[in-house]
């Protein structure tokens, strides 16, 4: 009796861990009882081998009672089959924390293939056994190679194989699933090993089971902490979600950026040469109004597009040298007209002994100074508005100090906090019929962002506004600024009319568009470069004239029925006798949204070019791209 008692010790002592452990699992389970359905189901698994292991070792050794030798051989092949199926659930419940592939799909039905082969072994040794059983106390002991490949060999191979599923799959859990699951591995396997060698009868493999378990349950299994995974999984969903409307967020502006975009280069576009070539002063009159419309559009668009990309994290600066003179003079003429158009004074005061070589981003630094004066201009209706530039100046850093002052309707005190917020207009009461958007300076905020730079805004309300900005910049030379009228204008489109950049007689280019307006447009545009202008209506008439022709430049529309650019494009490079295969290709597109540059570029166009086509923009590009030798 005293034997037996030892040798019940242990696996006693699992089964009371064991009990605690499905009471545990039963009554403080998940909310959602199918999250931790598989390892219930390995508890109530292991109890029951647990509960036959305690009748094979009490009733074959007990001196109590006296047990029938069969019914000895059948509870000792059903306590090696409870081992197996022990084992075997392991794996099963490893597999649980998974995605199914086809490889571990493979493994699972092999998995399946040698229980089957396993219980058939039992059988087959039970039956072998059986007609040799006598009143020899050990006659019922099955031979010691299946007894092996019962006890131990298969326990070892399943949680060998479970250990493998989680170390591949590593990636796959937290860290604390992973120290949890390599604690489990470490201690069950470790006490299966040492029963395989341990001298004794005393069984170990439960009560390291039942601890591996324990492990699992509070490493990863705990109601807490599922309530937690299950938290983070739809976090994850929703994260997910958030990424797909962010995609279709992206899809409808660069659809309604090409939508929009496309019509207005042919307004914009056509207006300009009505502005070229009229000389009646009456429809002068009327195109001005119409590209003064046509910009307010554009600005609309191009302010949510600039914000679009702002929130995506893809805007980018791109700094270069720049004359701070031409850039101060540049905003002066476009200002001055507005503030003109409204009879407003417009009046700008420099500090002359500005350094005029400043390196920085000039198109960004321009966007900023005009989002804040047109905005100055639009609220206030009587009065003027004015631009102080000053600076600060620390070694190589110029910190160029912007003040815009006007005598506008001005900001409530409570408002002031509010104006730099996005989709946010204050005293919409009395702004109502005021356009816009409401993003012009949380633009200009995140803008001086990232040129580390600042805004402030001073106001009382009813008698006007003054926003500072400062604008940290490089020097790129020491020269002064001096009297910035007298600076040259950087732009070429000036009050005194249209003037092209060069002349290229000799040089020839395809523009492929399928929309005739904007042929009509680029042709236009280019008509005083004396530029020879071939067309294609469509990628597919565009590669039938690159094996034709060589071209100097080709300008080639994104977004065509059938076949578009970026699939046309590959093929101009590598068809065979094509003509152009290194000839420059430049994406001319309405798609303007965040990261549709950079997209372009990677899909192996030159460059890129939006519209509505901006007549300085397009000579440019034409001028970098061209043959030297052709162009005049």
């Amino acid at each position: 009796m005293s034997e037996a008692l030892l040798n019940l010790s242990f696996t006693l002592a699992a089964f009371v861990f064991n009990v605690t452990l499905c009471v545990l699992v039963t009554v403080y389970g998940t909310e959602d009882k199918h999250k931790n359905l598989t390892f219930r189901n390995f508890t109530y698994i292991l109890l029951i081998g647990n509960v036959i292991t305690i009748c094979d070792v009490f009733f074959r050794r007990s001196a109590i009672v006296y047990i029938p030798y069969t019914l000895r051989l059948i509870i000792y092949v059903l306590s090696f089959l409870s081992n197996v199926m022990l084992t075997y659930f392991f794996a099963k419940y490893a597999e649980s924390f998974f995605q199914t592939n086809k490889r571990r799909k493979f493994f699972s039905t092999l998995n399946d293939i040698i229980l089957v082969g396993l219980f058939a072994t039992a059988f087959v040794c039970f039956f072998l056994t059986l007609p040799h059983i006598s009143d020899d106390k050990y006659s019922y002991l099955l031979p010691s190679v299946p007894k092996l490949i019962l006890a131990y060999y298969s326990e070892l191979y399943y949680l060998l194989y479970a250990m493998v599923v989680f170390l591949v799959n590593a990636r796959d859990l937290n860290k604390r699933a992973r120290i949890t699951a390599a604690a489990a591995f470490t201690v069950t396997i470790s006490v299966i090993i040492f029963e395989l060698f341990n001298p004794t009868e005393i069984y170990f493999n439960y009560f390291g089971a039942i601890l591996g378990l324990y492990i699992f349950y509070i490493g990863v299994e705990t109601p807490d902490y599922k309530n937690l995974m299950a938290t983070m999984k739809e976090l994850e969903i929703a994260r997910l979600k958030a990424d797909e409307a962010n995609r279709s967020k992206s899809e409808f502006l660069a659809n309604m950026s090409h939508e929009i975009r496309t019509p207005i280069n042919a307004v914009v576009g056509m207006n300009e040469m009505i502005l070229r070539e009229a000389h009646e002063p009456e429809i002068i009159e009327y195109s001005h109004n119409i590209e003064s419309a046509g910009r307010g559009l554009l600005s609309i668009i191009n302010d949510i597009l600039d914000f679009s990309k702002i929130e995506a994290g893809k805007m980018e600066l791109h700094e270069g040298p720049y004359k701070s003179g031409s850039l101060i003079s540049d905003i002066a003429v476009m200002l001055s007209v507005k503030a003109k158009e409204k009879n407003l004074q417009f009046d700008v005061d420099v500090n002359e002994t500005l350094p005029d070589g400043l390196i920085g981003d000039e198109v960004r630094v321009r966007q900023i100074v005009v989002n804040v004066l047109n905005n100055a201009i639009k609220y206030t209706e009587k009065g003027g508005v004015r631009l102080a530039v000053d600076y600060t100046r620390v070694a190589d850093i110029c910190t160029l100090i912007f003040k815009v002052s006007d005598t506008g309707i001005g900001i409530k005190k409570e408002d002031l906090p509010k104006v730099f917020e996005k989709f946010d207009r204050v005293d919409m009461e009395k702004n109502k019929t005021i356009e816009g958007t409401g993003l012009g300076l949380a633009i200009v905020k995140r803008l001086l962002s990232m040129m580390n730079g600042s805004i402030d805004v001073e106001s009382e309300y009813g008698k006007g506004s003054t926003f500072t900005l400062r604008v940290p910049q490089k020097v790129d030379k020491d020269e002064a600024i001096g009297d910035y009228r007298k600076k040259f204008n950087s732009s070429f489109a000036t009050q005194d009319g249209y003037k092209e950049l060069f002349l290229a007689p000799d040089a020839e280019i395809l523009v492929v568009d399928d929309t005739v307006v904007n042929l009509t447009v680029v042709k236009a545009l280019l008509k005083k470069t004396q530029i020879r202008i071939d067309v294609a209506k469509s990628a597919a008439e565009a590669l039938v004239k690159t094996v034709q022709k060589h071209y100097d430049t080709i300008l080639l529309d994104n977004r065509m029925p059938g076949m578009d650019g970026a699939e046309a494009l590959p093929i101009m490079r590598t068809q065979e006798g094509g003509l152009n295969h290194e000839t420059p290709i430049i994406c001319l597109t309405a798609d303007a949204i965040s990261g549709a540059r950079e997209r372009y570029l990677a899909e192996g166009f030159t460059d890129y070019l939006t519209k509505p086509i901006e007549s300085v923009a397009l000579e440019l590009m034409l001028l970098k791209y061209l043959p030297q030798d052709k162009v005049k």
